[in-house]
């Protein structure tokens, strides 16, 4: 080793230099999320959210939560929501509650207890999937703002279609159902019971269920009627105890008629 090596150390070979190669863009592909439906999922014709919901004024944390907080612009864009009764409800045990993402964002309005509530029961579900919209979320001073508010694709009326297979009933079929009663079983818990239904049909889901365990299914409230059934929870609310069917159960009672006012929870614990 030369004397210039040993002091200053060996003569680095210099390391060629690479060219930066250009870089072409690139998008990356994720599969889209597909909610997976738990439950039964309503069917209703895509962009119309007919049912408003009541109560958001109280959640709009849970819905900022959800969309963001309120900006110069107006918010609105399309979520998957799920409706879910509340029997344990201490305001209204008929309640049917508003969920986005696992949180309350309202309740569906008293008035569709009947119509929604009632369809759920017949078919035996508790929750339910559908889509939902939520809008508002503006704010341009602090005096000046809208609120979040949601409406669901959930039809105001008639027949809904909560995915499960079942089809809604023709005109011709409804006409000749209509006091067609089901035949009660010869055996079952409710054996000699003579059951009047309020809040559903009397050729329905319910008093087909009824009459499996032996009920006999009378078209209304009458001296015979031995229980009527209340297609919801207690407590009943002031529109259920105000109807003609319930007023004549309770009249009937004070008369001293052997007859019991039962929701419908209350007679299918009757049947296990």
């Amino acid at each position: 080793m030369g004397l210039f090596s040993f002091l200053f150390g060996k003569s680095k070979r210099a390391e060629p230099q690479l060219e930066p190669v250009a870089q072409k863009p690139y998008t990356i592909f994720l599969p889209p999320i597909v909610p997976q439906a738990s439950s039964p999922r309503i069917q209703w014709r895509e962009g119309s959210f007919p049912m408003q919901v009541v109560g958001e004024l109280s959640y709009q944390d849970a819905l900022i939560a959800i969309c963001g907080r309120h900006t110069r612009r107006s918010h609105e864009g399309e979520y998957e929501a799920a409706i879910e009764r509340e029997p344990t409800n201490p305001h209204d045990p008929n309640a049917i509650a508003v969920k986005i993402a696992g949180r309350t964002v309202g309740y569906l309005p008293r008035e569709q207890h009947a119509h929604v509530g009632v369809q759920m029961l017949e078919a035996g579900i508790g929750k339910a999937e559908c889509r939902a919209r939520i809008r508002g979320g503006w704010r341009t001073n602090q005096h000046d703002e809208g609120h979040y508010g949601v409406c669901l694709a959930i039809p105001n009326w008639g027949w809904i279609d909560f995915g499960i297979g079942s089809k809604p009933p023709t005109r011709e079929q409804t006409s000749k159902s209509k006091g067609k009663r089901p035949t009660p079983s010869q055996t079952g818990p409710l054996c000699g019971h003579a059951i009047a239904i309020m809040g559903a049909r009397n050729d329905g889901e319910i008093a087909h269920e009824l009459a499996r365990a032996g009920a006999k299914i009378m078209a209304s409230v009458g001296k015979s009627t031995t229980i009527l059934v209340v297609a919801a929870e207690r407590p009943f609310e002031l529109g259920v105890r105000r109807s003609a069917s319930f007023v004549r159960a309770e009249t009937l009672v004070e008369e001293g008629a052997d007859m019991k006012i039962l929701s419908l929870r209350e007679v299918r614990a009757l049947t296990k």
